[in-house]
């Protein structure tokens, strides 16, 4: 990056005042963005209140809405470092919604409950039927589980169940399926 040229101050101000640099950060004609060379543009400058609150927020919201849409999940993860600058901006500008923000962000502490509840409520909601299994799949492996019907888990105890019946009845027998005689080396004749 080029340095900048350094310039002596304009001789008409008095020694010890400010300079006039161009636009502040807080003036509205300011761009806050920087393009890149790809096309692509970041977020440039001071973060205004709320902003790292909501880029996280709508991080979070793109990765839940991911699990039942790709695409859509997509549209919001890409957007959403401008949607929380238009949004922390809105904050900024309008008291009620920064008061609206200021109590969402202060409760923080109800997410670490309402996430793991919803981790734990949705897997158990899909496998009894509750809960369709666009949503109740992707969450049942995000909590770390088997996506496993109600029927299929019924299934899987009676095909238990059966296996258990069979062993029984060879241990009845007294004989083991792989020792048991097929009469072919019968010497009693």
């Amino acid at each position: 990056m080029p340095l900048k040229e350094i310039k002596d101050p304009a001789p008409d101000k008095p020694k010890g005042s400010k300079k006039d640099d161009g636009p502040k950060a807080s003036d509205a004609s300011a761009d806050p963005w920087k393009y890149l060379a790809d096309g692509t543009k970041a977020r440039q400058g001071r973060k205004l209140p709320f902003e790292n609150q909501l880029r996280d927020l709508f991080d979070t919201v793109a990765g839940a809405v991911k699990l039942a849409d790709s695409f859509s999940g997509e549209v919001i993860g890409k957007q959403s470092e401008e949607l929380a600058y238009g949004y922390a901006k809105l904050a900024k500008e309008d008291a009620r919604i920064k008061a609206f923000f200021e109590r969402a962000f202060t409760a923080s502490a109800y997410s670490a409950v309402v996430v793991p509840t919803i981790l734990t409520v949705v897997p158990i909601a899909w496998h009894f039927g509750l809960v369709p299994g666009k949503v109740g799949i992707p969450l049942t492996l995000a909590s770390g589980m088997m996506p496993v019907t109600r029927e299929q888990e019924r299934e899987w105890v009676a095909s238990q169940e059966a296996e258990q019946a069979q062993a029984e009845q060879t241990a009845a027998r007294g004989t083991h399926p792989r020792t048991e005689d097929s009469g072919d080396d019968d010497d009693s004749a």
